[in-house]
């Protein structure tokens, strides 16, 4: 049974031997990591001024150039808000606005601007660097906003 279990062994080690001499003598390539390029995300466009536009189309506009004014001068006055967006490109013949301070002095809680696009106004409530913006029609009275309005220069 010993000559058995010897023969059974040497008969194992020959095949292994065997199969390994079948292998190939040079090590096998391992993957690597190629480096593809990854698809950045694109950079969304900046709004732009649509000349001869509507107030809808012109909106994001708007609130862009608003937001930043907001953004960099949290207590703008009356005409450095309309003065950016004269300079951004909006008509000043066509813009409304309220008063910075009270009467008494005080600075305003907040600062409407509209400004008119045939028979459609964009109004903006700006509060410090908040910008809320509304699309409305013109009033009866062919203005955008009621009351007192400062003299846009």
């Amino acid at each position: 049974m010993r000559n058995n279990v010897r023969r059974a062994s040497i008969a194992l080690l020959a095949t292994a031997l065997a199969v390994s001499g079948c292998a190939q003598s040079t090590p096998m390539p391992t993957p690597t990591a190629v480096d593809t390029p990854s698809a950045s995300p694109t950079p969304e466009a900046l709004p732009e001024l649509v000349e001869g536009g509507t107030a809808g189309q012109n909106r994001p506009y708007f609130e862009y150039v608003l937001g930043s004014i907001a953004e960099r001068l949290p207590d703008a006055a009356t005409s450095q808000i309309t003065n950016r967006l004269i300079d951004a490109g909006f008509d000043r013949e066509s813009m409304e606005a309220t008063v910075s301070s009270t009467p008494a002095g005080y600075d305003a809680d907040s600062i409407l601007i509209a400004v008119r696009f045939g028979d459609q106004c964009l109004i903006a409530s700006v509060a410090g660097s908040e910008v809320v913006t509304d699309l409305v029609d013109v009033l009866g009275s062919g203005t955008c906003l009621v009351g007192e309005t400062v003299s846009i220069d």
